[in-house]
């Protein structure tokens, strides 16, 4: 046969040239056509053999290292009468591993017998012809060959050197596993790394600067990073290593699973390649949130949380954030401190924002809501709670036994509350103590017995009043002392030397006396004689000129306070389109007014409202009608 050029017979070997090994290919063809041109490898090195076939990291790795290797002593005949002394394996386990049965084998050899014929006279008989006869001679089986033939047999892969080389030597009948297969080595999944230890909620409890652990705050609920930080790392899936069944078909191994980082890269991150591996990197500052559901990671400037607020996970949150939405309930006891503030689940605790909003789709029961320079908005109901927004709008569907306060309310349905603000505008109310400057209502009534309280908060104009009356004071003290000083004036005036003095001092002064030099001479006498008299009637004039300018200041001063007292009342009007159960509407001018009713609890609002004191003034009671009321102008009295 033609052996290929990576095989090399030399007298030291048959050695197969490495490097040419993939170039020319076809090693195991080779195999196959040697073995079947009944020829074989004599002193095989087994182990190479199987790895030049089956084990292409082997190969690459001794490719690399060395330029051949001896495969065997020789390549010699495997002649059919040698062949036939192996049986046909076993093969079981659909290719798992493979039987062989070893006895004592015997090879029939042919040999020529001599026939003699008769004697000479010597005696010796002489051999006249020669018969040719078979006989059966005890052998033994050949690792080397039962290699080739368990290859020309179908058994390829796995023979156990050492066991058929026993079991040989014993030359007994006995049944033996011969080969096994190789099973697949698994490979392994492709897995995320976390960069960071930090990126992780931290719920343990925060430790107070005293050394203390405030069991309702925790260390790190929200991790916050930086733009360009690593945080997650993909580590490569391994693909396993193919396994062979002895009958030499290979045995592929379960592809591992892969993973894609950029189904995982959500809004605020990019996937990033670097020279160690692939990242998911932060690209922008903000918070990082990952989702357990779908597996995304996102960074953003709000904080979206999915698992609620309660003692036994977040504790108590305070919020470095612009916005901040949770999807979860908000556990009694529970507080949320922040900005703007989204919920879209029920609220059981307190939620207080800095200069933000507060949105809660669902209810509030039995908690705080409060904005510090914001809106509030319940979307169902508000259920023995309490709302504060002083600054801001206040806006639910439905209320009852809660208190609320705000800049303006708007409601649709209220029962048993206290609702205090600037402007309430209102469908139903039923039972309630409503406070405001403006009132518009649609329909109002009593509760189970409990009649609905209306107060309108008039400002206290006392201090108004006050400021005229100490104004006025001053005009009439003013106007005595103008009244003495202009009596003081007439009396200069009445001296009739002085009188004709005034007279022609006015006329030469306005030009309508052209006086001569020696007129001047006596002009000046005469103004010498009545110069203290014109001092005196000049500095009392001043005065008199110093008191009505006080006095036209005072009076402006008044009109001034009137006006402003006038508009104190402008806008305050209350209009019930339908009153259908007891209503009591009074009007309440006093300091106390929306800023301190506001921040009272609701036994203290109470008390002061219903209160029967000097401040208020009732204009109406009763258990049918409408108004439509705005307050009379104050008298100028």
């Amino acid at each position: 046969m033609i052996f290929p050029a990576f095989v090399s017979r030399r007298e030291d070997g048959v050695f197969v040239g490495l490097p040419d090994l993939h170039k020319a290919g076809g090693f195991e063809l080779f195999v196959d056509r040697l073995f079947s041109g009944e020829m074989l490898f004599s002193e095989l090195d087994y182990g190479s053999f199987l790895k030049l076939l089956y084990d292409a990291d082997w190969l690459a790795v001794a490719q690399a290292e060395s330029t051949e290797l001896k495969l065997a002593a020789k390549i010699i005949p495997f002649p059919p009468q040698r062949q036939e002394l192996y049986k046909e394996p076993k093969v079981i386990g659909g290719g798992k591993q493979a039987e062989y049965v070893f006895e004592p084998v015997s090879i029939e050899e042919a040999y020529e017998e001599p026939v003699y014929g008769e004697p000479d006279e010597n005696g010796v008989a002489p051999v006249i012809e020669t018969v040719s006869k078979t006989r059966l001679l005890p052998t033994r089986l050949d690792f080397d060959e039962f290699v080739a033939a368990m290859w020309l047999k179908g058994v390829k892969f796995g023979i156990d050197e050492k066991t058929v080389c026993q079991a040989i030597a014993c030359d007994t009948v006995m049944r033996m596993t011969v080969a096994k297969c190789l099973e697949p080595v698994a490979g392994r999944d492709a897995e995320i790394l976390e960069v960071r230890g930090d990126l992780h909620c931290d719920n343990s409890p925060k430790i107070l600067a005293s050394g203390k652990a405030d069991l309702h705050s925790r260390k790190n609920r929200f991790p916050q990073i930086h733009k360009e930080t690593p945080l997650i790392k993909k580590v490569p899936r391994v693909l396993g290593k193919p396994g062979f069944k002895v009958t030499g078909e290979v045995v592929e191994p379960e592809i591992p699973k892969d993973l894609d980082l950029s189904a995982m890269a959500s809004a605020g991150t990019l996937v990033k390649q670097c020279p160690d591996g692939e990242y998911i990197v932060s690209s922008m500052d903000g918070f990082l949130m990952f989702d357990e559901q779908t597996k995304k990671i996102t960074v953003s400037e709000k904080i979206e949380n999915k698992g609620g607020v309660s003692t036994k996970t977040t504790g108590d949150l305070v919020l470095d954030v612009d916005e901040y939405i949770e999807h979860g309930e908000v556990q009694e006891g529970c507080t949320v401190k922040g900005k703007h503030m989204t919920f879209l689940s029920d609220v059981f605790g307190n939620v207080i924002s800095q200069s933000g909003n507060i949105f809660i789709a669902k209810n509030l029961t039995g908690g705080l809501a409060e904005s510090l320079g914001g809106n509030v908005t319940v979307g169902t109901q508000v259920s023995c709670a309490v709302i504060r927004a002083r600054e801001g709008e206040v806006t639910a569907a439905y209320c009852e036994n809660s208190t609320i306060t705000g800049k303006t309310i708007h409601i649709e349905h209220a029962v048993n509350c206290e609702l205090i603000a600037d402007e309430i505008f209102a469908g139903n109310i039923e039972g309630c103590l409503v406070a405001a400057k403006k009132i518009k209502i649609t329909s109002m009534g009593d509760c189970r017995g409990q009649e609905s309280l209306v107060t309108m908060l008039l400002p206290d104009l006392s201090s108004f009043d006050r400021d005229i009356a100490i104004h006025k004071a001053e005009i009439a003290e003013a106007q005595g002392i103008l009244k003495e000083k202009m009596q003081r004036v007439e009396l200069l005036k009445s001296d009739t030397e002085f009188a004709k003095y005034l007279v022609l001092y006015e006329r030469i002064k306005s030009g309508a006396i052209k006086l001569t030099a020696e007129q001047a001479g006596g002009w000046r006498q005469l103004m010498e004689r009545n110069a203290i008299m014109a001092n005196k009637l000049t500095k009392v004039e001043a005065e008199v000129s110093a008191l009505n300018l006080s006095l036209k200041e005072a009076e402006e001063k008044i009109a001034g306070i009137k006006r402003e007292r006038d508009g104190m009342d402008e806008g305050i009007s209350c209009v019930i389109d339908a009153i259908t159960g007891q209503t009591i509407v009074q009007t309440m001018r006093s300091a106390y007014g929306v800023e301190k009713l506001g921040v009272l609890p609701s036994k203290g609002i109470r008390e002061v409202l219903q209160k029967v004191d000097g401040y208020k003034a009732r204009f109406f009671s009763g258990g049918t009608g409408s108004i439509d009321w705005i307050p009379e102008k104050p008298s100028d009295s």
